[in-house]
């Protein structure tokens, strides 16, 4: 039977513990498992029982794993020590020595600065293609392993076209890998829309309270089964306890995500009133650039927030030191607000050209709304976007 994304994350993978019927299941802090007979350990090896040796699963992996597959409607997932490491997993797995990647330049800093890395140790070709420039898009993608994208794009907010993507990619004969982060699978489900392989940083909102590192790949099990591989030899385990948290995080990660983006929407709409704000980027104002698109291809539009302060720089880094309920921070999607400004964060790793190319000004906030009550980040930003305390 199919339930609903809410009842999928508190159920799904987290069924009562069969020697006790407690309804949480058990955290097992253990490395390796005991076998009374040979073919228990073969078994356990193989994958045909829970158990064997952490770094090739364990139960407490299965149990998050089998949440995130079914919430993205996939035939197998894998959990990873970060979601840079599952990225990581995935080129691990389906990419050798020689073969091409195209990626929209459009993406989080980390991952272009890992294509980067990928392309000047291992002989792999990189070819980063504008966002909107479709020629450019048909003349890099023949002979291409992967085409990899994201959507809603960090931190600009700006949404691409999934099935489109998908489309071309195949055409060419090559795989989608789509990083999901910003929408988690209960605002967007790239393996529906076409994607082949889809990987969030858990770390973020499906964690979703600031204390864990983790990521998560899911798609069609003969494509998620070599990146499950890749993790076991070349080790971005995350640990029992990470995985054990991480299942509880994702219980509640409907109900909060109702409560941050229902926040996050009102907060953008004020936002783009102010008089000291130039420009407000959040896919559900009608005002956003893709607004359409993102109405059409997702079921809602998320808890984060960018904008453009009057002043450029100086007044954005003026906001940041301000703040005091919400935190000044990197990272995103916990239940506490977090504010950071993606010169100094997220992209950081870009040169001024290569961020203005992206649409990352000097003068852009990112603000992850978490779950404190509106009026209170109001009166926080208020004072924040004013004169100094």
């Amino acid at each position: 039977m199919t339930h609903g994304p809410g009842t999928t994350s508190v159920h799904e993978g987290s069924e009562p513990d069969p020697a006790t019927g407690a309804v949480t299941r058990p955290l097992l802090r253990t490395s390796t498992f005991r076998f009374d007979t040979v073919p228990d350990l073969l078994a356990g090896a193989r994958g045909e029982r829970p158990g064997f040796y952490t770094r090739y699963g364990h139960p407490n992996f299965g149990a998050v794993e089998a949440k995130f597959a079914a919430l993205h409607g996939a035939g197998a997932a894998v959990l990873f020590a970060s979601g840079m490491a599952a990225f990581g997993g995935i080129l691990q797995a389906h990419v050798r020595a020689g073969d091409r990647i195209v990626a929209l330049a459009d993406l989080y800093g980390g991952t272009r600065v890992l294509l980067a890395e990928l392309a000047a140790r291992f002989g792999v070709g990189v070819t980063l293609v504008p966002r909107h420039d479709d020629d450019a898009l048909t003349r890099a993608l023949p002979g291409a392993r992967l085409l990899i994208a994201e959507s809603p794009i960090n931190p600009t907010l700006r949404i691409v076209d999934v099935g489109r993507l998908a489309e071309r990619a195949h055409r060419a004969g090559a795989l989608l890998a789509f990083d999901n982060t910003f929408a988690t699978p209960v605002h967007q489900q790239p393996l529906a829309m076409g994607a082949d392989l889809v990987w969030e940083s858990a770390t973020k909102a499906l964690g979703g309270h600031s204390d864990l590192l983790a990521g998560l790949v899911a798609g069609r099990a003969d494509l998620v089964e070599p990146v499950r591989e890749a993790r076991k030899v070349w080790g971005a385990i995350a640990d029992p306890d990470t995985a054990w948290l991480l299942e509880r995080g994702m219980k509640t990660l409907v109900a909060r995500l109702d409560r941050q983006s229902r926040t996050a929407a009102e907060l953008a709409a004020w936002l783009e009133r102010h008089p000291a704000v130039a420009s407000v980027l959040y896919p559900g104002l009608p005002s956003h650039p893709d607004h359409e698109l993102a109405r059409r291809q997702m079921r809602g539009y998320g808890f984060m927030v960018a904008f453009d302060c009057r002043g450029g720089l100086e007044a954005a880094r003026a906001v940041a030191e301000r703040v005091r309920l919400i935190a000044h921070a990197p990272s995103l999607g916990g239940v506490e607000s977090l504010l950071s400004l993606p010169v100094y964060t997220s992209h950081a790793y870009l040169t001024a050209a290569e961020r203005a190319a992206c649409g990352v000004g000097d003068g852009l906030v990112r603000l992850s709304v978490g779950c404190e009550d509106l009026g209170d980040l109001q009166a926080d930003l208020e004072a924040a976007l004013g004169a100094p305390r």
